[in-house]
């Protein structure tokens, strides 16, 4: 029976897997144009690859981001059907592709890179990160981007526009940047003028939970988090530890906002980037000195197309049913011996080992007391703890000042 990860990560934060062109099409290409029609006997063919399909022999999800920034620079806002193409009981998150304006890869337009954006998101999303400058731009050295106040003016310019002429209703979220505490709380009181349905943490501040907990708070207060302003994105974020933790804190700030439908998302290329150095991951570590999903290199280069052992991670639906030689197809001329579709069996394998580790991981911090213990490292459990409870205090910033130690060790 194929587990639906979906409904198994239900109450808790939600991992969103960051869609790669390659692995979007595939699965929906012509069987013929792949390996001559030759797929591995385990494969019950490439519509299986769709992990979003609620019909999936392999696995389920119900959640994905969709990044505009690897299609900047096309006339069609549409991306064709694919994998990532959002449909009835399945949330497409669009990011905007403002680091690839940051760091100049595509030249800044003004109107035209919000209207482009913009018409993007409200195509292949049901929910949209809004256009954002990062203020990575800075150290980056870009032109027009060289100060917070110039990344700030551009994205509350990029969100006004967004705000104004949206033609869908589909939720946006407004995106904190900052490099320290001091300009993130900058950023938010700019921010916060413009509100919209959600809001995505960037910026190396998204990793500080007494940060994340204290906007929290503020957003409450300024009535701007709650009831149909109710997700909240963290970017680039996938570890075994930030899952669990920002679990953690949508609890809480389920029962301060009396909102069960609150949402916390995070995401992560990590599968398909993996793939692309030949590497695998494994099954989780989760002990007192550990808490992580660890990648492995397997036998991939091009002289194994033709080993018969058996794919060394069969925890997953597809790793169960690989040999080597499924994966390894004979060539010279590339770093490893996977083809194209090689390649997406391994992202295939990567996706459902990392959300079946994310399971595993809040399964043994939902534990009662006392029972965690053999299954994570103190100071994970007192910060996870702390971040569950916070809700439970009068003043839930001074309790979390209580684990700040515990908290920045994550």
């Amino acid at each position: 029976m194929s587990i639906n990860y979906g409904a198994r990560l239900n109450g808790r934060a939600k991992y969103l897997v960051a869609g790669q062109g390659m692995t979007h099409g595939t699965a929906y290409r012509n069987p013929a144009s792949i390996r001559d029609g030759d797929l591995p006997a385990g494969l019950p063919g490439l519509k299986a690859l769709d992990f979003l399909d609620a019909s999936n022999p392999l696995f389920q999800y119900n959640h994905a981001l969709l990044s505009a920034g690897q299609y900047l620079g096309r006339l069609q806002h549409r991306v064709a059907t694919g994998i990532f193409s959002k449909r009835p009981g399945v949330t497409i998150l669009t990011d905007s592709g403002g680091l690839q304006y940051a760091r100049g890869v595509h030249q800044w337009a003004g109107d035209a890179s919000r209207e482009w954006t913009l018409r993007f998101a409200e195509a292949n999303g049901n929910e949209g990160i809004a256009l954002d400058i990062p203020t990575v731009a800075i150290k980056l050295n870009h032109p027009l981007f060289s100060s917070p106040q110039a990344c700030l003016t551009t994205t509350l310019e990029n969100l006004t526009y967004w705000s104004i002429n949206r033609q869908t209703e589909f939720r946006i979220l407004a995106v904190l940047q900052g490099r320290t505490g001091a300009e993130a709380n900058w950023w938010y009181e700019a921010a916060k003028a413009l509100p919209m349905e959600g809001w995505a943490f960037g910026g190396v501040m998204r990793s500080d939970y007494l940060h994340i907990a204290q906007i929290c708070l503020r957003m409450i207060a300024d009535g701007i988090l709650g009831k149909e302003r109710n997700r909240i994105h963290v970017l680039g974020e996938g570890s075994l530890i930030h899952a669990v933790m920002l679990s953690a804190l949508q609890q809480s700030l389920r029962k301060l906002t009396e909102d069960d439908d609150l949402l916390i998302t995070f995401d992560t290329s990590s599968p398909s980037h993996l793939a692309s150095i030949g590497q695998v991951y494994g099954l989780a570590k989760l002990s007192p000195v550990a808490f992580h999903l660890p990648a492995y290199r397997p036998p991939s280069e091009h002289v194994h197309g033709a080993r018969d052992e058996r794919f060394p991670f069969p925890h997953t639906a597809i790793g169960a049913r690989l040999k080597i030689g499924d994966l390894a197809v004979p060539s010279a001329t590339r770093q490893h011996g996977w083809d194209v579709l090689g390649n997406e069996l391994v992202i295939n394998h990567n996706i459902e080992a990392l959300l079946a580790a994310i399971d595993h991981a809040n399964c043994v911090m939902e534990l009662p007391p006392g029972w965690q213990d053999e299954h994570a490292p103190p100071h994970v459990i007192r910060a996870y703890n702390a971040l569950r409870a916070m809700a439970d205090f009068k003043d839930p910033i001074a309790h979390l000042r209580k684990f700040k130690r515990d908290l920045q060790a994550l």
